[in-house]
Parts: C-alpha cells; structure tokens; sequence
C-alpha cells in the first residue's frame, strides 16, 4: 500500500506530483516482481484555508480557518473550492499512465471511518503529548488533545482548541490562532459524524495505521530531524500499534529558480504540461535523477532539451546500450512494442510555424527522411509532438524561435552584401540538386559558406533576411528543410538578384 497525498490549497502543480508518480512507480515495481501493490492519494482537503492563493479573490479571507471542503468552487461548473482545484489533476493522471485510488479526508471522518483511532488517540493524548514534547522548544499545555473541533457557529477548523472530552464529544473554544480570529463560540463536537480532525502529527500515523500503508513518498520537510515522519513513527508504533511506512523523501521541483507554491501563485500544473509537452517528458523529468536532488523546471528552451534527452536515452534503450534503461521504463506510459520513430522536438517547432496541413506535413517528413517507411503509432506520435510543438511555439518560444515567413523577399534583404548574395545563389543551385534532411541542409551551409570565403554566420545572417526578414531565427537546417524546396531556392535567387 503505496501512499501520497497533498493538501488542497489551490492548483496542484508538478512539484505536488512527486507524491504520486513515486508511489504509481514504485506500485509498477512490486508488480513487476510478482507483487500485489495499491497506490492511493489522499487529499486533505478538511486543512483549514491559512493563505489566499495570490489568484483567487480577496473576498476569500473570510474564509481564513475555514476547511477547504466547506469553500465555494472560485468559478461556475464545479462543486466547491476542493472540486475546482482537484478535477483538473485527478482527469490528467491518466494521460501519465498514474494507477490510484483516491480518498478525500472530509469523507473519511463523516463516514466515521476514522472514529476508532480519534478514541484511541483522545485516551492516549498523554502519551501524545509527551512524544512531541521531546521535540518542542515551547511544550504543549496540560489539557492539550490531538484533535481540532469544528466550529459550530463559525465553520472555522483552524481556530479550535480543545480542551476536554467525553464518549463521542470533544469540547471546545473557538479561541483564534496566528492568522484569524475566533469567534469565542464554545461548544461541542462529536468524531464519529465529521464535526473535526485529527492534528496532523497525529493524523499521518492514524491514516497508515486505518489504511495499512507500507511506503510513501513526501516532501524533505517532513523528514527532517523532528519533524512529522520522526513523531509519526513513534506516534503510530506506541499509540496506534501499527508499523510505519518505508519513506522516500524528496527534495522540492522550482519553475524558472523559484520554488513552486500553490499560496504565492508560482506554479505550472499537470494540464499546463499536457498543453505543451508529452506525459512521458514529465516522468522522465522526475525519474531521470534521485528523488532528493532538487529539479528545477523552465518550460523555455529548458524543455526542448529535456526532449533531445529523452530521445537520446530511448535510442540507447533499444540499442541496449544503456545503463540508464530503469529510467526510460519508468518514464514510458506504456511500453512500445518496437522502437517509435521520434521527429526531433527542435524541427517540430520549426515545421508546425510553417504549415498544419497534414498532407504537407506528412510529404516533408517522409522527403526529409525524418520518418521512413513511418508506422500508424509513429504518425500519431508525430502529430502528437506537433501540436505540442505549436503550442509550446506560441506561449513559451523565445523570440527567435518565432517565425513567420514573409510572403514577399522582405525589404530588410536589401541589405545583404554581394558576397552574401553570391552564398545564396550557390546555395540555391545546391538544394536544387536534390531533397536532404536537416542536418544535411546544416552541413550543406557551412560547406557553402567555405566555398565563398565567407563567415558561416554571415552565410546564417543572409538565410534568415531573406525568408523572416530578421537576422536571427531557428536552425537553418531545420527552417529549410521545414519549407518548400521550390520555394527556398527561389527566394535565395530573388536575394541575390537573379529573379
């Protein structure tokens, strides 16, 4: 039994995913050996709202201490606040291959589940108290209980103190805490219909002990020295009788240097990453190094070379010439029967800006000998990397990645020099001759440029006046050969002042 989960305090990006990609693989493993596994994900949307997400309404302090389950839904179509933020991740899992079970912590204390070890927990509240209190600058107060009630006439979870109980009642005062204000209710709640919570401490060790779990994967922070794996394991061994689960803590994913935070707004989601890139680059993003080396994610240019890797490391696997073979099994959705023909991300960036026909497309990458003698799986993986291509083109290309071929010869060729004029017109005689790949047109500039005495990036400067009108763009060989032939090697003519 595989655990993860996260706290429902708005959108749950990819550094949130850790959680459960880890789990579903380590799922996969035990299978693998002939294991029966489960993965679940917990959500614990009864936390109290501590923050206003930067993104959401200022209206929602009112909110503050309130349970994330008891908050309305931020747009229209969903059913509450945990609806809205949990739909979106739990529809992508399946797109990355991810196998669980899902509980939300709301349901679990109304439907009483959870009851027996809240008893068990309020009748060992000293034992409690003196586990944390080993760890604890400031200890615990003497009527301090393992349970945060909710409040009967404020909603509110996060500013409760219990402070005795009796049978199925805990009493309380709605007192306040460092982020809100109590509304000096006191009153009674009973564990067994939902009316609180188990304090996290004490709440961790309780779900291992009611759903038998014997690994989960969290943030380093809860495995730090006192921290809440350290009292959890003492928690559940001496008051819930239970054993703790193997630990795999993992270290934090940033985006572009700064540490994701659902609160401060700094986050890039599972959907975001559908949008623009494949499931299986996500996998190999958080398997390709050890889960406690941090991993920090730009979706600039950043990804284009997490693509390149994963293509590397996938040649190498059916070449089996690769020692890393575990992180590309562990990065695939689901195995392919053969090796797939893969279109190289940095012309899918260039060929989707050019055309979306798909007959075009089709007869450029079988001319180019990108794809030969191209299965229906490789052709649906081309489509596929295009789409992803053209949208990652609009929302995160820098700007010499953007193109758009000017109809006319642009009147910023006028500049050219004459022996940069002279370099086209052999470079058009030269693609005349015959169709190449991209890598051949490459090879094929830098030859032209020798042969005319002049510096490749004069030769690439020329290139790219001609057909963008700027001096800067994509890979030569790869606009080129992302274009009509008879197109390139007229418009190099025209340049040069042949036409």
């Amino acid at each position: 039994m595989i655990a993860s989960g996260i706290s429902i305090s708005g959108h749950i990006h990819i550094g949130h995913s850790n959680d459960v990609f880890i789990a579903d693989a380590v799922r996969r493993a035990v299978e693998e050996r002939g294991g029966r596994a489960e993965a679940i994900w917990y959500a614990d949307d009864f936390d109290p709202l501590r923050r206003v997400p930067a993104y959401l309404p200022r209206e929602y302090e009112k909110f503050l201490g309130t349970p994330y389950a008891r908050l309305p839904s931020p747009s229209p179509g969903y059913r509450d606040f945990v609806d809205y933020f949990t739909r979106p991740f739990l529809q992508s899992l399946e797109a990355f291959g991810i196998k669980i079970k899902v509980y939300f912590g709301s349901q679990v204390y109304a439907s009483g589940q959870m009851a027996p070890l809240i008893r068990r927990a309020l009748e060992k509240a000293d034992l409690i108290r003196e586990i944390l209190n080993r760890f604890r600058s400031n200890p615990l107060p003497e009527h301090w209980l393992p349970y945060d009630p909710l409040c009967s006439k404020c909603g509110r979870i996060g500013t409760t103190e219990a402070f005795d109980w009796q049978g199925n009642l805990v009493f309380y005062r709605c007192v306040g805490c460092d982020y809100v204000k109590g509304c000096g209710n006191e009153g009674q709640a009973d564990y067994t219909k939902g009316e609180g919570k188990l304090t996290w401490r004490v709440e961790w060790p309780a779900r291992w002990k009611m759903l038998g779990v014997t690994c989960e994967p969290f943030g380093k922070d809860h495995a730090e020295a006192g921290g809440s794996y350290e009292t959890g394991k003492l928690i559940v061994k001496e008051v819930f009788e239970g054993e703790p689960p193997h630990p795999i803590p993992y270290e934090w994913v940033s985006l572009s240097g700064q540490r994701m935070s659902s609160s401060k707004g700094v986050v890039f989601t599972l959907q975001d990453w559908l949008e623009v890139a494949e499931p299986e680059l996500l996998r190999f993003f958080i398997f390709r190094s050890k889960p406690m080396k941090s991993k920090d994610f730009d979706p600039g240019l950043y990804l284009l070379n997490l693509y390149d890797e994963f293509d590397e490391l996938e040649r190498r696997y059916y070449e089996n010439l690769d020692e890393d073979a575990r992180i590309y099994e562990l990065s695939v959705v689901r195995p392919f029967p053969a090796k797939p023909q893969r279109v190289p991300i940095r012309f899918a960036a260039v060929l989707c800006q050019v055309t979306t026909d798909p007959g075009r497309v089709k007869e450029i990458l079988t001319q180019r000998r990108l794809l030969v003698n191209p299965t229906e799986l490789d052709w649906n993986l081309a489509f596929r990397r295009l789409e992803k291509a053209r949208r990652w083109a609009e929302k995160y290309a820098p700007e010499e990645l953007r193109i758009s071929v000017r109809a006319r010869l642009p009147e910023e060729a006028g500049k050219l020099s004459e022996k940069q004029k002279s370099a086209l017109s052999v470079l058009a005689a030269r693609l005349e001759e015959k169709e190449r790949s991209p890598l051949e047109i490459h090879n094929l500039i830098y030859e032209v440029a020798g042969e005319c005495s002049l510096e490749p990036p004069q030769l690439f400067e020329a290139i790219y006046l001609s057909l963008l009108g700027k001096s800067r763009g994509p890979k030569a060989g790869n606009l080129l050969a992302a274009l009509d032939r008879k197109f390139v090697v007229e418009r190099f003519r025209q340049a040069a002042g042949e036409l």
